[in-house]
């Protein structure tokens, strides 16, 4: 090809005068990156990051994956790294040394949108993403200002309680009809010296996992007036979330090492058998599955016995291309990929998840049971990720400020609700 460059070039120059063929080159070698990039017939290396966090319950099905995107465009190598953490990634952003494809959260959080406005990936609609096959919020969670800049989600996810039926059998226990029956569960087996509930207090999301279990029950009114943007909502049930946060530390429910342990280290507690439940999302399954317990499942009933999910779509799957890549086209192929059915069958074949589109075939029971609930309710961080501004981020001020202190009793529910009425009231 870089011979028929040359000679095409030469060529031009000899024309010169006659034809402004070399003023017309010049023009053409001036495109945008996205539209200039290597042909898909020439031999390219992608340097791809997955997900650290999901490396235990994606590694396996990405391993196939690649593999068929590779006998799929045999002149594609994929270096598939797993690099990918919220550090690693903001280093990456700072220094410019994205890889040409990484794993992103979509509309869940403002960061792919930071994203874009700081030119940093590209939209991908000029690649053409088949969008035929999926709902429009699985297309939705792909945009930014109305351009696709990720792969679509094929999966519905969300937290929900794993538990121990022979820790629950032997205690004369049962999956709870209501909040209060929850509660009960978690005093019966504390009075019977059985660590309720494995978790993980070190670590920003392993910490807010209950929370966004119990904020649909609480509080899902707030969280519908916070995203809708009024400006009478009564914040009351907000208080009680956050106070019941608190409460479950102190009572014991989280154990008594939940501070210094990170997600892996409570999955690690309740596969041993040293607590009864964990607060996990439906892709952690296969880790669960491929123990030798007998698991259980349910969503968190509200005070009436509403079982609740919480929305949200899996982004094992959604990935963006970087604006420094090399290889745009490449790495736009890589990412349509990924909303394939082969490419998410691989994906479900694993883990069992609640897919959102008609041709994935589900795997086993499983999906039954997580679909288990009555109604989808608010998520809590994409609640408070829909109100944050340039100066006001209440979701970061959730993680990293609020639930540490009240897991810690150094805040009470009233003063982290407080807390959050300021940010969400900066201008």
């Amino acid at each position: 090809m870089q011979k028929r460059k040359s000679l095409f070039i030469g060529m031009c120059l000899t024309l010169l005068l006659a034809s402004g063929c070399a003023s017309k080159s010049t023009e053409d070698n001036s495109a945008s990156p996205a539209s200039s990039g290597t042909s898909t017939e020439e031999n390219v290396t992608l340097k791809v990051w997955g997900d650290t966090a999901n490396q235990a319950t994606l590694e396996g099905p990405f391993k196939l994956i690649n593999e068929a995107f590779t006998k799929k465009y045999p002149n594609i190598k994929v270096d598939y790294q797993w690099s990918e953490t919220e550090d690693s990634l903001n280093v990456a952003l700072t220094s410019n040394s994205l890889p040409d494809a990484f794993y992103v959260q979509g509309n869940k959080s403002t960061k792919m949108a930071e994203m874009v406005k700081n030119k940093q990936i590209i939209a991908l609609d000029e690649y053409a993403p088949d969008a035929s096959r999926f709902p429009q919020e699985a297309v939705d969670y792909a945009k930014v200002d109305g351009k696709i800049y990720s792969s679509f989600p094929t999966f519905f996810d969300y937290v929900m309680v794993y538990y121990n039926k022979d820790i629950f059998e032997k205690n004369n226990l049962q999956a709870p009809k209501t909040w209060d029956d929850f509660v009960k569960i978690n005093d019966t087996l504390l009075a019977n010296g059985v660590t309720p509930i494995a978790f993980g207090g070190n670590g920003d999301f392993d910490r807010y996992w209950p929370v966004q279990v119990f904020a649909p029950a609480l509080m899902n009114d707030v969280m519908i007036g916070i995203a809708d943007k009024k400006t009478d909502i009564d914040f009351a049930p907000m208080t009680e979330l956050f106070n019941t946060y608190a409460a479950f530390a102190k009572k014991g429910y989280f154990g008594k090492d939940y501070v210094a342990m990170d997600g892996k280290a409570s999955q690690l507690a309740f596969t041993n058998g040293k607590a009864a439940m964990i607060m996990d999302g439906t892709w952690s399954n296969s880790i669960y599955e491929g123990t030798s317990l007998k698991i259980g499942r349910f969503a968190i009933p509200d005070k009436t016995g509403v079982k609740y999910a919480q929305s949200g779509m899996n982004n094992s799957t959604t990935y963006a291309v970087a604006a420094t890549s090399k290889h745009p086209k490449e790495a736009a192929a890589y990412a349509n990929f990924l909303s394939s059915v082969e490419a998410t069958q691989f994906v479900e074949d694993a883990n069992g998840n609640v897919p959102i589109v008609k041709d994935i075939k589900p795997k086993g029971d499983i999906v039954a049971e997580f679909s288990a609930f009555d109604k989808i309710g608010k998520n809590i961080y994409h609640a408070l990720s829909s109100a944050a501004t340039d100066k006001a981020k209440p979701q970061d001020l959730l993680l990293t400020e609020i639930l540490p202190k009240l897991m810690t009793g150094k805040i009470t529910g009233e003063e982290a609700t407080k807390l959050i009425q300021d940010e969400l009231n900066k201008k």
